[in-house]
């Protein structure tokens, strides 16, 4: 789990009393020194077992320390019992305050203050912009120590508001402020019980049990409607929430009227467009479920309302938050894989069980009329999230219609890949559908330093949750080795437990830390939501031209809007407004209703 990390600015008052009796302030000198310096941090910071070496190379090996220049103790009868290290960056105008340790038999004295002050006004005498420190929550006294000096907490990882608010609950602090990595202020922050919670509404009783559990369990969000158009599904949830007080509807104009911040949208996966255009014209922000669109025209509206509002659109797009393709973003964005040049996703799920359950034996339900491609952004959305790349050209391939797919009900190919070129020239591929024998959730990329992918869905090795990497220290260096990358995170033991690998809790999560104003925190957007869809879209239009390569529209450009504004193409033949056209490119399969009367003995079973 990252650190804590807090910064302090010149001109923050400097507590700087006199030694007590007996103590006193000396430079590192040398040698002699160093055993002492070695022991105090051992003893003081991270225990017995660290090397001395791994301590020799915290002084000697940074090219940023000199240690006769930046190492301090503080003595007590000529003795060393303490320590801290104020250096300089050399990449940048700014301090650290470092290795602050006081030897076990002098703590609980407020020693620490001393090598504080040594710190803050020997870094403020050389101008810089600011002093860093990092810590851990159960340093306790150091951490309360710190923020009495003025030091103030940084948003620079994931969870860190809310493992703040935890801090200041302890100490009973009601509030402080917090700045980003980069110096400039982020928003006053408050002690637990007074954080704010951010009231949410879900659509969709069934599939929206996700969003409700997590405002049952976390302490930023409250569920305070929801509105479904089954009346047993909304009894369920009176039951299960039968100590919150929450509003229930069957009408969901008079839903959004609530008073609430955000609306969940768990509906049908052809009909979250219309809904999030109306939640968002209501003044509310918005979570959309996979699909963010079926055609164009919904498309261009759903941008265009989220500009005009300027209301929060997140979509839920949970595949890119599970460990390992969420590994993979941060290890790229670092830099580690060097130039982005190759990546597969793969969402490959037989659904044969439990496709009545899904489908409620409907001839006409939307899964059973959904092109193979449009459910595309389980496989392809990770790599894009990963390189932030926008799509430019898809080629698309359809699997046969079979007899798992006749069984089933589902009137298309059993499943699609699609061949992505992305704007940088790199190339993706993507292969998912609910009609294969066998499932498979996985992923790869390939960048100019190496390679990083997950384990198959069926490893022992734990699939998405593990990750392989082999990297080199710079591109042509190829010296490196292939090893297993850790991809547990700050939240990673809260989300145990919860669906798709724990990635529907960083759905919500980084979608409530957007409406409380991170700026750092990692949704998929509106455009990016269009940029994971349409090359499945587009990759059906390039099959049902005989596969020749379709260029991708850049929908953040308004010009490029105006040719697809009024374009309703899609395979869904409950709208009589919008242009049908086939689910299968070789034109709809005939299945008898035996086919689904079949299905609906299962229920029985």
């Amino acid at each position: 789990m990252a650190q804590l990390k807090m910064y302090w600015f010149p001109g923050t008052p400097i507590d700087d009393p006199p030694l007590p009796d007996g103590y006193s302030i000396s430079n590192y000198k040398g040698e002699e020194d160093k055993a002492a310096w070695v022991e105090i941090c051992k003893n003081g910071l991270v225990g017995d077992d660290a090397t001395d070496a791994a301590f020799d190379d915290a002084i000697t090996s940074w090219d940023d320390i000199d240690p006769y220049k930046d190492v301090f103790f503080l003595d007590y009868n000529g003795e060393h019992i303490g320590t801290v290290t104020a250096f300089k960056f050399l990449d940048r105008n700014a301090g650290d305050m470092h290795m602050v340790g006081i030897r076990t038999d002098f703590r609980g004295r407020k020693l620490s203050k001393y090598l504080s002050a040594i710190t803050l006004k020997k870094l403020a005498a050389e101008g810089v912009d600011y002093i860093s420190l990092t810590t851990d929550e159960w340093r306790k006294g150091a951490v309360k120590s710190y923020l009495t000096a003025g030091f103030l907490p940084v948003e620079y990882d994931m969870n860190m508001e809310n493992r703040w608010n935890a801090v200041l609950e302890e100490y009973g602090i009601d509030e402080v402020q917090m700045v980003y990595e980069d110096g400039s202020p982020y928003k006053v922050i408050r002690r637990k019980g007074l954080t704010q919670k951010i009231k949410f509404g879900v659509f969709g009783a069934a599939r929206g049990k996700t969003f409700m559990e997590y405002c049952k369990e976390f302490d930023d969000a409250e569920l305070v409607a929801v509105c479904d158009f089954n009346e047993d599904r909304l009894n369920d949830i009176k039951e299960q929430f039968a100590d919150k007080n929450i509003a229930l509807y069957t009408d969901f104009d008079e839903f959004i009227k609530h008073d609430m911040d955000a609306v969940c949208l768990a509906n049908y996966a052809n009909e979250h467009a219309p809904f999030a255009v109306k939640v968002m014209q209501a003044g509310k922000n918005v979570i959309s479920e996979v699909l963010p669109v079926q055609n164009m025209k919904e498309a261009v509206e759903l941008i265009e309302t989220a500009e005009k509002t300027g209301k929060i659109y997140a979509y839920a797009e949970n595949y890119c938050y599970m460990p390992a393709p969420k590994k993979m973003r941060k290890l790229y964005r670092q830099g580690k894989l060097g130039t982005f040049e190759y990546g597969e996703g793969e969402y490959m799920h037989n659904c044969e069980d439990g496709w009545h359950r899904y489908t409620l034996c409907d001839p006409m339900h939307w899964r059973n009329t959904m092109s193979a491609f449009y459910y595309c952004t389980h496989s392809l959305g990770p790599l894009i999230h990963i390189t932030g790349l926008r799509p430019v050209k898809v080629t698309g391939f359809e699997a046969p219609f079979n007899a798992r797919m006749y069984r089933m009900g589902a009137k298309a190919g059993a499943f699609g890949a699609e061949l992505v070129t992305l704007e940088n020239g790199a190339i993706l591929k993507s292969l998912h559908g609910v009609g294969p024998s066998k499932n498979s959730v996985w992923y790869t990329v390939y960048g100019s330093m190496g390679r990083l992918e997950s384990a198959r869905e069926d490893a022992e090795a734990g699939g998405t949750g593990t990750l392989y990497a082999n990297l080199d220290s710079a591109e042509g260096a190829n010296d490196g080795e292939a090893e297993q990358i850790e991809t547990k995170d700050s939240l990673s033991d809260f989300s145990q437990g919860a669906g798709h690998g724990g990635s529907d809790v960083y759905v919500m999560f980084n979608f409530v830390q957007r409406i409380k104003g991170n700026r750092n925190t990692d949704i998929v957007d509106v455009y990016e939501a269009m940029d994971m869809f349409l090359p499945g879209m587009f990759a059906y239009y390039s099959v049902l031209e005989g596969g020749v390569p379709k260029d991708i529209p850049n929908l953040r450009n308004p010009d490029e809007r105006e040719k697809w504004r009024n374009d309703t193409t899609c395979t869904d033949p409950k709208n009589p407004e919008y242009r049908c056209i086939p689910s299968y490119s070789k034109g709809n399969p005939e299945i008898p209703d035996e086919v689904y009367e079949k299905l609906k003995e299962k229920f029985d079973k």
